[in-house]
């Protein structure tokens, strides 16, 4: 039959399980750009990247303007320079004093008690006497011409000897150049025997037939008793040899001490010569007096040369040194004059062999005192060997513009400089060298005792005086009386030319 009609819904089941994912949809469509984000911190410095090529070299630039004079050089050397240097170097060119055939022997004493100071003024004395007889014999063999030796002595058998004959003796600056490396011996005093040695080994087998032959004897005390007294006449055995004694110090003022210099001289009057102190040897009336003993009657003989004789200087040679300037720094030394005497200073330090350290026996130290006013002295630097402290010390030095007091100045300098509480700061074994840069007008106040203080220390003077207005007699006081040892000129800035400098460079070493 047909179809029933459509029967009422049955009721709600009960729901079913969870379903599984269905497959993955296709990619929707791109949205729109959104907007900028917030800025994010700043990153680590990221390392340099490796250096470029160098790029291609530019064009020549524009030259510039020509360049400002530069300063005015050193006079070239004049006739004079060149005959100065042809005498140091030959001994020519001089006025000759000929006093015939000389055989000269100087006997000095190297003993301990004599000191290396006084030493030295021996070596300075018979430098300072030879410069006055003239050229020497070029030839040892010669029967013409002067020929001189040295014996220096101490205890037994110490002798050194500069012979008469001595080929190497052929001129005055060689004979200058021995007897400046002669060496203090420091040992006893053996007086009579030295006589012998002079005679058995300088005079006897190489006298001339013509010549007259001169002994010049220099002690300071008695000799030792274990000495034979009985040689203290060993030179009058030959009546030919002219022997002059020369006594210093107060010990010979003792009647037996006087005797034996007699014995020595052979008892002829006039040939025993005392003093108190040994830088009277070098003073210009002694020398005179030696002179005339040795030369009475000498010959003069001058060549036509435009230029004045100036003393030889013996070659320089590196030995031990302390060198002390004394600078003066009063208002007449002026701003520019202290300028150039600095430069002077350093361009000394610079040119000796300075020494290797503070233990170094040889060689040179260099010390500077600058004064003014009896209460004003300054050290600038004390004894040193290093060139840097020099020079910065140089440099940072300023200029007292101040009175003069030298005398305070001296003293000063030996119980700051030399001396320090009792012990000693110069070396023992070098030469103390006081260089005073001044032109001696300064005030009288304690003069006489700087001096004093300065020959107790065993101080060598040298004077620099620039000028003309100057205090003769100051600065002679002040050399001692060696006139040779003042170094003049006629103005600071001869201070710096060559053969100042050079001449006063082979004087202090």
């Amino acid at each position: 039959g047909d179809p029933g009609p459509e029967g009422d819904p049955g009721l709600t089941g009960e729901r079913g399980e969870k379903g599984g994912p269905g497959p993955r949809g296709g990619r929707g469509d791109c949205g729109p750009k959104g907007g900028p984000g917030g800025k994010g911190t700043s990153g680590e410095e990221g390392e340099p990247g490796p250096q470029g090529e160098p790029g291609f070299r530019g064009p020549r630039g524009v030259g510039g303007r020509d360049g400002d004079p530069g300063p005015e050089g050193d006079p070239g050397l004049t006739e004079c320079d060149v005959m100065n240097y042809i005498r140091e170097t030959c001994g020519c060119c001089d006025c000759e004093k000929r006093c015939g055939a000389l055989d000269i022997v100087f006997v000095i004493d190297s003993s301990e008690s004599v000191g290396l100071t006084n030493f030295t003024l021996e070596k300075n004395f018979v430098i300072n006497t030879i410069n006055r007889l003239g050229s020497m014999a070029k030839d040892p063999n010669s029967e013409t011409g002067t020929r001189v030796g040295v014996v220096q002595y101490s205890h037994s058998g110490t002798f050194q000897a500069i012979r008469l004959n001595d080929s190497k003796i052929d001129s005055l600056s060689a004979f200058k150049d021995a007897v400046k490396r002669l060496e203090w011996i420091a040992g006893g005093t053996w007086t009579p025997s030295a006589l012998k040695y002079a005679y058995d080994h300088l005079i006897k087998d190489s006298r001339r037939a013509k010549a007259n032959v001169t002994v010049v004897v220099i002690t300071d005390g008695r000799f030792d008793p274990r000495d034979d007294d009985s040689l203290l006449t060993y030179l009058c055995s030959d009546p030919s040899v002219d022997v002059s004694a020369i006594g210093i110090g107060d010990m010979f003022d003792q009647i037996e001490e006087n005797e034996s210099l007699k014995s020595i001289a052979c008892q002829r009057d006039g040939r025993v010569l005392g003093m108190r102190r040994f830088a009277d040897l070098v003073a210009e009336e002694f020398i005179d007096k030696i002179e005339t003993v040795l030369c009475p009657d000498p010959v003069i003989v001058c060549p036509d040369l435009p230029c004045k004789t100036e003393p030889a200087v013996a070659s320089c040679v590196q030995r031990p040194v302390d060198l002390v300037f004394m600078l003066d720094g009063s208002e007449r030394m002026g701003v520019e004059n202290h300028r150039r005497a600095k430069e002077f200073i350093e361009n000394v330090a610079r040119r000796l062999t300075l020494a290797n350290g503070q233990s170094d026996d040889r060689n040179a130290r260099i010390a500077l005192l600058q004064y003014g006013s009896k209460s004003e002295q300054k050290v600038e630097f004390s004894l040193t060997h290093n060139l840097t402290v020099i020079a910065d010390s140089l440099a940072g030095m300023s200029y007292m513009d101040s009175a003069s007091s030298l005398g305070s100045a001296i003293i000063h300098a030996v119980n700051n400089l030399v001396m320090s509480q009792g012990s000693r700061l110069a070396r023992r074994n070098a030469e103390l060298s006081f260089v005073f840069i001044t032109d001696g007008i300064t005030a009288s106040e304690s003069l006489e005792e700087g001096v004093s203080a300065m020959r107790r220390a065993e101080g060598v003077p040298t004077v620099i005086a620039m000028g003309t207005d100057m205090d003769q007699d100051v600065l002679r006081k002040v050399a001692l009386g060696d006139t040779s040892a003042i170094f003049r000129g006629e103005d600071y800035a001869t201070l710096g030319k060559p053969t100042f400098f050079e001449r006063f460079i082979r004087w202090v070493c």
